[in-house]
């Protein structure tokens, strides 16, 4: 028989090359079960065909191992990185800004003006020059602008958002707030309301008189006692110098949220009830509006957005322009752009612009012939293969096993016990688990048909099988296995 288990594990570790793919494989198979084979050789004086019975387990072993293998179609998306070019831009000393009919996937809104949400990408190709000696075209100061407003900022960090420009101190600023709006909240007695740092919890309130009582968390963990009327408007802050202050207005404060905004406050956040009402089961309600707005972001003109990337505002136009700065002296080193490589605009539009050059008869770089913009992105495909799935054993030792080892039904296999009561020792165990009536009513059964194939549930685990395939002969329990065989 352990010559029989070796041929057998053969066929295991062969099968068990095949790459598995994902997803389980139903049904009996190697993987979730155990065949027992007899190991009695001589009952009486009377030698049994032990031998004959290992083979014919062995070629259930196998059958097992090919249940575990099917086709399947397995689906995968994919990232391809795609280019896209645009024309070839000459270099005439002009100003240009890139447009749609040149580079129809920029896949940025370009526009001539910077109005609603265009953006404009402009290139000054009086700043850009030739160096021989580099062999690379050499980008200067303000060569590059992109040109945003304040709707096309590229400091979106998801949601809305709002853009202030200003003066601080002699100095074009840019204030950057995350924003949030909701309008015809409602909340009852006891409730209570966190914004940002802010809380406020409903302590008390008045339908009739339309006003309530509330306790105000600030921020530093102070804590007040305000009353706010309907209609009313009631703005929260904390400024740019960390002072917290809260202040009511009988109508809505556009000019002074302006003013905090402009003056760069940390966080802003502005109430107002709208209404008061009874609810079900005699609840006291408040519906309201809300606004918050909270400072993320801080620029002023000559802040370094990425790299050699810079910030220049006009808060006159509110206008906000990034321009590839050159300048040594500060630490912005000079820019060369030679063959094989580009420049890279400081957003994730992946854009960047490419130098075509002009060659001499020997191949050397001799000057350039144009520019192109490119465009890197990710085009993503659902790509379907079909490729075998597999579940197999990764032990034929604890697949194929000898009755002497089995002292209990495994609680997550299913278990093939071959050969009958005489030869296979496995049978004293179905005594235990079933008892000697049902064992013997199956022996009556082999004893009348010639062979059997008998299905009951595992003792230890429902989902699972004990499986008998037994005969009077090994000719009759090699039929047995055959007829469970083609039945699966």
């Amino acid at each position: 028989m352990k010559r029989a288990l070796v041929l057998f594990m053969g066929l295991v570790v062969l099968g068990l090359l095949l790459t598995p793919i994902n997803a389980a494989v139903t049904g009996i198979n190697s993987s979730n079960t155990v065949i027992v084979l007899p190991t009695t050789k001589i009952v009486n004086g009377v030698p049994l065909h032990i031998g004959e019975d290992a083979i014919t387990g062995s070629r259930l072993g196998a059958f097992l191992v090919l249940q575990g293998v099917s086709q399947g179609t397995y689906t995968k998306t994919v990232s391809v990185p795609v280019e896209y070019h645009s024309v070839l831009i000459p270099d005439e000393n002009q100003t240009y800004k890139l447009n749609p009919t040149d580079m129809p996937d920029v896949g940025v809104n370009v526009s001539d003006e910077p109005v609603g949400h265009g953006i404009v990408i402009q290139v000054d190709f009086s700043r850009i020059g030739f160096n021989s000696t580099k062999k690379a075209a050499e980008f200067t100061d303000r060569s590059v602008e992109i040109i945003f407003n304040e709707n096309t900022t590229p400091l979106n960090i998801g949601g809305d958002y709002k853009v202030i420009s200003t003066t601080v101190d002699g100095k074009d600023t840019m204030y950057f707030y995350s924003y949030l709006e909701m309008t015809g909240i409602s909340s009852s007695l006891g409730d209570t309301l966190s914004v940002g740092e802010w809380s406020i919890k409903f302590v008390d309130i008045n339908v009739n008189q339309e006003e309530m009582l509330i306790d105000l968390t600030y921020p530093s963990g102070l804590l007040k006692q305000k009353t706010m009327e309907k209609d009313y408007y009631y703005l929260m802050y904390v400024d740019a110098e960390g002072n917290e202050d809260f202040e009511p207005f009988s109508t809505y404060p556009e000019s002074r949220i302006n003013e905090l905004l402009e003056s760069g406050v940390r966080n802003l956040f502005v109430f107002t009830p709208t209404s008061f009402f009874i609810g079900v089961g005699g609840t006291k309600s408040v519906i309201y509006d809300y606004w918050y707005y909270e400072k993320v972001r801080q620029y002023q003109d000559g802040d370094v957005y990425n790299g050699q990337w810079v910030w220049d505002i006009d808060p006159d136009n509110n206008l906000y322009i990034l321009y590839l700065h050159v300048n040594e002296s500060a630490g912005f080193k000079r820019v060369f752009i030679g063959e094989g490589s580009s420049l890279k605009l400081p957003t994730d539009w992946g854009l960047e612009i490419t130098p075509t050059f002009t060659k001499n008869n020997d191949g050397e770089i001799a000057g350039v012939e144009g520019y192109r913009f490119v465009r890197v992105a990710s085009v993503t495909k659902k790509v379907s293969i079909t490729a075998p799935k597999i579940e197999a054993t990764d032990d034929v030792y604890d697949f194929i096993v000898e009755d002497t080892q089995l002292k209990d039904f495994p609680a997550d296999k299913n278990v093939i016990i071959v050969g009958g009561w005489v030869s296979n020792k496995a049978w004293e165990l179905l005594e235990q688990a079933y008892g000697k009536d049902t064992v013997n009513a199956i022996k009556d059964e082999i004893n009348q048909k010639g062979y059997i194939i008998k299905e009951l549930p595992n003792p230890n685990n429902g989902n699972y099988k004990v499986i008998i395939l037994a005969g009077k002969t090994y000719a009759e329990t090699r039929l047995a296995v055959e007829k469970f065989m083609k039945s699966l």
